[in-house]
């Protein structure tokens, strides 16, 4: 019986089955047990309206009296005091009752005598006997319900203690990466310097294109840390210094409106230039009739960056990861901040970024 109970215990809601088959053998027990010392079996009746009985005791006291309640101060095991008393005083008048309809009905009970001192004391034992049971019902599944919270919470721990290893990982390769990319930074930008001073009186045009990669190269060799935030302001110069080269790259028309109206607000690095670059390396660059267009405003601490461009009919798939990397950013320094939407349609692919950046 003993097992049975802890069985029933194993999962915080048992399957009715389980409470089923735990009340058939407890009846099957007691009724043989009884029947052996008495020498007789009792009336069916008898049987089924005192187990009834019983078997709401059992679980009102176990979900409505305890249930899942805390204990704090005297008031709280006062209250129990008085449902326990007001328990008993149900369960007597519920055993009187029932032992009155089953002798009018001509059917005999164990104690006919309700005023002697043997029923008293029968149906005391008996009532505290079925809260006891209850009561350990209530206790194994409190127990249960808190080593599943215990266990929840040390598994959400971990989860989030994996997740920061992760990250730690990542941006530890990340500056890894980025170091062995700094391959002399002062040398590469002096020499480009070197040849702008040598070409712009013979050719401003070049000369032009190689101070906007110059710039570029400064600000992509330079950034602070992962985790840190630059000026707005210099994020957008960066963008038009890119746009800058790419007008000279590929003498094409496109549609640029950049307005910034909180100069004083910060901004990932290079988080929007990823977004910019899809245009020209996905994008129809040499249709006047569907020419690229950029759109970056800001104003009352949002951003807003949208691009739209013809895909073009030679158009290869990237490598797949510019958007998903921008977007895994945008989740780690911007959640429930920004909002990313792109797709195709009709040849036309469209992306439109959202930053509350205060």
């Amino acid at each position: 019986m003993r097992d049975l109970i802890f069985n029933l215990t194993r999962k915080n809601n048992p399957p009715v089955y389980y409470h089923i088959l735990f009340w058939g053998l407890f009846m099957v027990y007691e009724i043989t047990l009884a029947a052996a010392i008495r020498e007789r079996f009792n009336h069916f009746a008898d049987y089924s309206l005192h187990y009834l009985l019983n078997i709401f005791l059992f679980y009102f006291h176990c979900f409505f009296v305890i249930g899942k309640r805390q204990y704090y101060s005297i008031a709280d095991y006062r209250y129990v005091a008085g449902l326990l008393a007001l328990e008993l005083i149900c369960y007597y008048l519920g055993t009187v009752s029932i032992n009155k309809v089953l002798t009018s009905a001509g059917i005999s009970v164990s104690v006919p005598d309700t005023s002697s001192k043997l029923f008293h004391l029968s149906l005391l034992y008996r009532c505290l006997y079925i809260i006891g049971l209850s009561t350990g019902f209530r206790i194994a599944l409190n127990l249960l319900d808190s080593r599943d919270r215990i266990h929840k919470f040390i598994t959400q721990n971990l989860i989030a203690e994996k997740e920061k290893a992760t990250l730690r990982t990542e941006l530890l390769s990340a500056e890894l990466s980025f170091l062995r990319s700094q391959i002399n930074p002062h040398f590469l930008l002096n020499s480009l310097n070197s040849v702008y001073n040598r070409i712009r009186k013979n050719d401003p045009n070049s000369a032009e294109y190689v101070m906007a990669l110059a710039d570029l190269m400064q600000y992509a060799l330079q950034p602070p840390t992962a985790t840190d935030e630059v000026p707005i302001e210099s994020e957008l110069d960066h963008i038009s210094n890119y746009l800058k080269l790419q007008r000279m790259r590929y003498s094409a028309e496109m549609e640029v409106k950049i307005s910034n109206d909180e100069p004083d607000l910060k901004i990932a690095p290079l988080l929007l230039i990823t977004l910019i670059e899809n245009v020209f390396q996905h994008g129809e660059l040499n249709n006047p009739k569907s020419a690229p267009k950029i759109e970056i405003m800001i104003s009352l601490g949002e951003l807003m960056l949208q691009t739209r461009n013809q895909i073009r009919s030679d158009h290869r798939p990237g490598n797949g990861v510019g958007l998903p990397n921008t977007q895994k950013r945008l989740e780690l320094q911007y959640k429930d901040r920004y909002s990313l939407n792109y797709g195709a349609e009709k040849n036309i692919f469209n992306v439109k970024l959202t930053i509350q950046l205060r």
